[in-house]
C-alpha cells in the first residue's frame, strides 16, 4: 500500500527519503504524496534564500510531470498564485500582440509557442519542452486559470510578487516549526530562574484538539528523535522510562522535539539539502534539552520525568543554553577586561588546551573542546552539564591567573598586554609563568627579565633538583613561589594550570645541557636574552614554535 506508507511520513521525512533519488524514482514516490507534502517539498527545493531558483523550479516541474498530469495540475491549482506566477516568470515571458502583423516583430528569434493564437509564450530552447507541457496541462483542464496565469505573467511586478510569495512560503514553513530567522533566534534568548518558574506549564495552556470531526487529521511529526540519537543523553534515559505514560504524552514530546529541531535548523538557514545541517539541528535540540533537564533535576530521574511531563521542551532548551551562555560570558569578560576586547591577541596568549577551549567558549553559540576526539574538528556542541562545567572551570582558572599575575608583577603584566607586544615574539601563558618562576628564584620576587646563559645556570642550580637522570622543579621552591603569588583558594583552583605550565618548563630545561650557545628558538617556557643563542630569534609566537 504505497499511498498509505508515503502519506504516513512527515513532510520532512518524505523530503529526506526522496532527496537522493533520481528523477524517475522520486516521481514514483511523489505520485502518492498529499498536497501539503508537495507544498513543503517545493518550498524547500525551489528556493535559494529569499528567491526562487529557476533551475530548481524547472526540475521540480519535470518531477511532477513524471509523477503524472493529475499530480502536476493539483499542485498548480492548490498553490498560491503568487508563488506559481513568480516561479513561471523565471522560465517564461508572455506577450499578447494587439495587431496580428506585429507578432513576428515582437517575437524575433526567441523560441516560443502559443496554444490559442492569442498569448505567445517565449521560453529558452532547452526549457521549451517542459514549460510547454506544463502550460498545455493547465490549458486543457482549466482555461480560465490558464488565462489568469498568463495575464499575471505580463502585468505583475516581479520583485513585489516574489516578496509576497516568500512571505506565504514562510507562513507555510512556520506551521511546520520553521519560523523566519528573527523569530527562530528567540530559542537562544537566555532565561532566568525566575522567568523559568513563571513560564506557563503545559497543563495551564489550552492545547489544540486534533482528529475531531469535522477537521483535518493531525499532521505527522518528523522522527528526529530516533533518526539521529548518536549519543545516549540524560534526556534519552528519561524517555525510556516514559513507556508506562499515556501514548499522547510520548507523541507530544516527539512533536515538541521535532518543532524545536526545526527552529534550530531555521536559525542557520533552512537547507534540507544538507543532511549535516539537519542532523546538527536535531542533535543540538536534544543536547540542550538534556542539559536543561540535568541542571534543573540534579540528574534525579523522578525530578527529570516530572519536568518532561510539565514543562515545554523549548523552555528546557533555553535553560540549558543559558547555562552555556553564562560560561561564554565569563570568558568574554576576561577578553574585555584585560585584553581590550582583542580576542585573537588573547587566544594567541593561551597555550593548549586553554587556547582551543576558549576558541570554543567565545563563539556566539559556545562549543566544547573535545581533546579526546579523533575528528579533525575538535570543537562541537556541548552534550552534558558536566562538559559545560569543565568550560566554566577553565574560564575560572584563566581569570584567576590574570588577577594573580596583575597583582604579583603589574609592570610585567602591562608589558605583556601592551599593544606593541614583546619585541621578539608573542608571549604565552606558560611562558609568563615560567618567567615569573625564574625571576622569583634569581631575584627573590616575580618579574620580567631576559635570561642569559649565566642566569639559566643559576636557575637550574637553585630552582631545580635532580631526579632519574633529569632535572625537575624543586618542590620546596615551587611551593614558595605559589605561596608568594597566589592566595590559598587561588592555588587550589589553579592546580591544573600550574601543573601544565611547570611541566612545560621541566620539559624544556630538565635535560638542557648548557653549552657555549643556547638556541633560544627551542625554549618557549621563559624569556631568553638575545645574546644566549646563535642568532636572532624569529618573530613567531612561542606557541607556534612549541607545536
Amino acid at each position: 500500500d504505497p499511498q498509505r506508507i508515503v502519506r504516513s511520513l512527515s513532510h520532512e521525512e518524505l523530503y529526506l527519503t526522496t532527496r537522493e533519488m533520481d528523477l524517475d524514482e522520486r516521481a514514483e514516490i511523489l505520485r502518492y504524496a498529499t498536497l501539503p507534502q508537495l507544498f513543503f517539498i517545493s518550498d524547500i527545493d525551489c528556493w535559494k534564500k529569499d528567491r526562487i531558483d529557476p533551475d530548481k523550479f524547472l526540475v521540480w516541474l519535470e518531477t511532477l510531470l513524471q509523477a503524472g498530469d493529475e499530480k502536476l495540475l493539483s499542485w498548480m491549482l492548490g498553490l498560491d498564485a503568487e508563488t506559481l506566477v513568480a516561479g513561471m516568470r523565471k522560465l517564461a515571458e508572455v506577450i499578447k500582440p494587439e495587431r496580428e502583423y506585429a507578432t513576428d516583430e515582437l517575437l524575433g528569434d526567441t523560441p516560443y509557442f502559443t496554444l490559442d493564437e492569442n498569448y505567445f509564450i517565449l521560453v529558452r530552447e532547452e526549457n521549451l519542452e517542459t514549460v510547454r507541457r506544463v502550460f498545455e496541462i493547465l490549458f486543457e483542464n482549466q482555461k480560465g486559470r490558464y488565462a489568469a496565469l498568463l495575464e499575471s505573467l505580463m502585468s505583475e511586478l516581479e520583485d513585489e510578487l516574489e516578496e509576497e510569495a516568500y512571505r506565504l512560503r514562510e507562513g507555510r514553513l512556520g506551521e511546520r516549526g520553521f519560523p523566519d530567522v528573527e523569530i527562530a533566534h528567540r530559542i537562544y534568548r537566555p532565561i532566568s530562574d525566575e522567568e523559568f518558574r513563571d513560564f506557563p506549564l503545559k497543563k495551564n495552556v489550552k492545547e489544540r484538539v486534533w482528529n475531531e470531526q469535522p477537521g483535518p487529521p493531525r499532521p505527522a511529526a518528523p522522527n528526529y528523535m530516533t533518526l539521529w540519537a548518536g549519543d545516549r543523553l540524560f534526556f534519552d534515559e528519561l524517555l525510556t522510562q516514559l513507556q508506562s505514560d499515556p501514548e499522547e504524552v510520548r507523541e507530544g514530546l516527539q512533536e515538541e522535539l521535532a518543532w524545536l529541531s526545526n527552529k534550530v535548523i531555521a536559525c542557520e538557514g533552512i537547507d534540507f539539502s544538507s543532511e549535516e545541517r539537519v542532523r546538527h539541528g536535531a542533535e543540538r535540540a536534544r543536547a540542550y534539552v538534556s542539559i536543561g533537564l540535568e541542571a534543573l533535576s540534579g540528574r534525579e530521574p523522578e525530578a527529570g520525568l516530572k519536568l518532561l511531563r510539565e514543562r515545554w521542551l523549548e523552555v528546557l532548551f533555553r535553560y540549558g543554553m543559558t547555562r552555556a551562555f553564562r560560561v561564554r560570558d565569563e570568558a568574554a569578560e576576561i577578553v574585555r577586561r584585560w585584553w581590550h576586547s582583542k580576542r585573537e591577541d588573547f587566544l594567541l596568549f593561551l597555550n593548549p588546551p586553554y587556547e582551543p577551549i576558549f576558541r570554543g567558549l567565545l563563539k556566539s553559540i559556545p562549543e566544547y573542546y573535545d581533546g579526546s576526539s579523533k575528528a579533525t574538528e575538535e570543537l562541537r556542541d556541548y552534550r552534558s552539564l558536566e562538559e559545560i562545567e569543565k568550560g566554566g572551570l577553565a574560564a575560572r582558572q584563566v581569570r584567576l591567573f590574570h588577577e594573580a599575575f596583575e597583582r604579583a608583577a603589574p609592570k610585567f603584566f602591562r608589558e605583556v598586554l601592551n599593544e606593541k607586544r614583546m619585541e621578539d615574539f608573542e608571549p604565552t601563558l606558560y611562558w609568563a609563568l615560567g618567567t615569573l618562576y625564574g625571576t622569583f628564584i634569581l631575584d627573590g620576587k616575580p618579574g620580567l627579565r631576559a635570561f642569559s646563559k649565566k642566569d639559566l645556570l643559576q636557575l637550574l642550580q637553585a630552582g631545580f633538583s635532580p631526579k632519574a637522570g633529569r632535572r625537575v622543579i624543586d618542590p620546596a621552591k615551587r611551593g614558595e613561589f605559589i605561596r608568594k603569588i597566589l592566595k590559598p583558594d587561588e592555588a587550589e583552583a589553579l592546580r591544573p594550570l600550574l601543573g601544565l605550565a611547570f611541566e612545560s618548563l621541566e620539559e624544556e630545561l630538565g635535560g638542557l645541557e648548557i653549552s657555549d650557545a643556547i638556541d633560544a628558538r627551542f625554549i618557549s617556557a621563559l624569556q631568553i636574552s638575545q645574546d644566549s643563542g646563535p642568532g636572532p630569534k624569529p618573530k613567531t609566537s612561542a606557541r607556534k614554535r612549541k607545536r
